[in-house]
């Protein structure tokens, strides 16, 4: 059973992989049990939010249930579209990596157990709970958590040394990494029935980002008041399609005349295929320190950016323009309500 726990708490590890071969189970066997914590699993990454198991004592059959659910779900991950889902998943083991090492009992063993499994060199030091680890070693993690960075650590003669709390996240970063080295897996070696409940499942998601972050805008922004122009790169972004550099300048620069803050438009283009966060930042920033107003109408044309519904619905020659006088009939239809007497 102790194989069995460990292989549930990180299921990336190589004791997961044989406890996998022992089960000797095939793809087109997997339970429905299985596909649906698979598809949990994938779910609560891409939002971010906390999967949960209960470990009180856990079943053979549960736990190896959950061991099956793993790759599984990284099938689905390799055959869906949602923006940065791969990176949201690698984030999501490292997550339940490093929670599973700082809040076991037995943190330092259980860390070692883990380093043990990924052939790690490592020397325990004569302080007691602290390790040495090559620095070579150190540099090649991903450094995804700002805490891993070496800076304030203790480094010598080619050595890092690390705490317990420290060493847990090392390997947490360690897991990102073989995670995300592992994917995508080609849609050749994805059998037909999850490939097709991988596409139902990405679809689903692209409604809950869509809503999740119109949620964000409730009190601030009305999309459903953008000029047609806007409302089809709006929605073009959100989807993660990749716009040109004009697009992506014109809706930035009108998100930012709305009142758009830095942190929620560089979420918003996070979702580009393309996206590096170095490079959106400097872009972004510019527009508010430069204060850049959206192109006009005129301008929009010239490169490109009106649609059809331009020509029908739009009788203004700026973005803005079109986006206050919405406002301004929405805001009158609400004022000019008759008010009920209360008796």
């Amino acid at each position: 059973m102790d194989k069995l726990f460990f292989a549930q708490k990180f299921p990336f590890s190589e004791k997961a992989r044989d406890v996998l071969r022992t089960m000797n189970i095939s793809v087109d066997d997997v339970s429905e049990s299985a596909v649906k914590k698979a598809a949990l699993m994938v779910s609560r990454a891409f939002s971010s939010g906390e999967y949960v198991f209960d470990s009180q004592n856990p079943s053979k059959e549960v736990l190896e249930l959950e061991i099956t659910a793993f790759p599984i779900a990284k099938m689905f991950v390799s055959a869906m579209h949602a923006s940065n889902l791969i990176e949201k998943f690698s984030m999501f083991v490292f997550k339940k990596t490093f929670n599973n090492l700082v809040e076991d009992d037995s943190t330092f063993d259980l860390c070692l157990e883990l380093a043990d499994d990924f052939k790690l060199k490592y020397k325990i030091s004569e302080e007691k709970g602290f390790v040495e680890v090559d620095l070579l070693d150190y540099l090649q993690i991903f450094f995804v958590d700002k805490e891993s960075k070496v800076v304030n650590k203790n480094v010598y003669n080619g050595k890092i040394l690390l705490n317990s709390n420290d060493f847990a996240r090392f390997l947490a970063e360690k897991s990102y990494a073989k995670v995300f080295s592992s994917l995508p897996i080609l849609e050749k070696n994805i059998p037909k029935n999850i490939l097709s409940l991988a596409r139902s499942i990405d679809s689903q998601l692209v409604v809950m980002e869509k809503k999740s972050f119109d949620l964000k805008l409730v009190g601030k922004i009305e999309p459903n008041f953008f000029p047609p122009c806007m409302f089809a790169l709006y929605s073009d972004q959100l989807a993660g399609k990749k716009l040109s550099y004009s697009a992506r300048l014109a809706l930035a620069s009108f998100l930012y005349q709305l009142g758009m803050s830095k942190t929620e438009l560089i979420s918003l283009y996070s979702k580009s295929p393309d996206f590096k966060k170095s490079i959106a930042e400097y872009h972004i920033s510019r527009i508010y320190e430069k204060e850049i107003s959206a192109p006009g109408c005129k301008k929009l044309a010239e490169n490109g950016l009106k649609v059809a519904e331009c020509n029908k619905s739009c009788t203004y020659n700026h973005p803005m323009q079109y986006y206050l006088a919405k406002l301004r009939i929405n805001n009158q239809a609400k004022n000019s309500k008759p008010i009920k007497e209360v008796n």
